[in-house]
């Protein structure tokens, strides 16, 4: 039986998450994912040349799950397509997936010195401008939100908003949403929700939002961004 080199790369790049998440960039060795994932370091170094090139492979993944856990919550949701569903959407998936909340966030805990490593990842991740202001701009012209609404400043606060919350959830935060010793916090759930409402009341348009307007663009959003991310990747 020949050797399964997709299910071997999946399993070194589960483990590196896991290392990654636990210990930081800066402690996890090639060995340690070699000795982890119980493969010989060189086997590692074949499908994978440097630590950076792991990492940015892992990073890669994450996203493109990302994209499609969130994808699929889009095309579940009766309301999908709106601005408050996008919102929701993407922190409940987030929720789900530690690793690109740390991403998000650019959590030093987890990415240490790769944050400052030439060429990584993050030096093109997200786009500029950022894709907020652009995403309610095009909602507008499609007539998803209101045409009165401040666009800029909207795309500001939401993204003033965003990380805050997401900050709550890396495990690294000593004092994390939904933690049962402080009644008085709001919970994660409470503060999405809060925040979609919001965003229900500010920007749908009195006669509704056309949903299938929203949800198309949204599908074409996240399929430019895979093949982006996937172009660059391989260059």
């Amino acid at each position: 039986m020949g050797i399964d080199e997709k299910a071997r790369e999946r399993a070194i790049l589960d483990v590196t998450a896991q290392l990654l998440l636990r210990h930081g960039y800066n402690k996890v060795t090639m060995s340690d994912v070699a000795d982890t994932v119980g493969l010989n370091r060189k086997l590692v170094y074949l499908l994978f040349p440097s630590k950076d090139a792991l990492i940015k492979a892992l990073l890669l993944r994450e996203l493109n799950t990302y994209a499609e856990v969130w994808n699929r919550y889009l095309e579940s949701d009766p309301l999908g397509g709106t601005v408050a569903s996008v919102y929701r959407g993407l922190l409940t998936t987030l929720k789900q997936l530690p690793l690109m909340t740390a991403m998000y966030t650019r959590d030093e805990q987890t990415f240490g010195k790769y944050l400052s490593r030439p060429g990584n990842f993050f030096a093109y991740w997200p786009p500029d401008p950022g894709p907020t202001r652009e995403y309610l701009q095009e909602m507008q012209e499609i007539g998803v939100i209101r045409q009165d609404i401040n666009a800029k400043a909207m795309a500001f606060i939401l993204d003033a908003l965003t990380p805050s919350i997401l900050s709550a959830l890396s495990s690294h935060t000593k004092v994390p949403l939904d933690d049962s010793t402080m009644p008085d916090q709001p919970s994660f759930d409470e503060l999405v929700e809060t925040v979609a409402d919001l965003c229900e009341c500010l920007l749908t348009p009195k006669a509704g939002a056309n949903l299938e307007a929203g949800k198309a663009m949204m599908r074409r959003k996240i399929e430019e961004a895979q093949a982006q991310l996937t172009e660059r990747n391989n260059q």
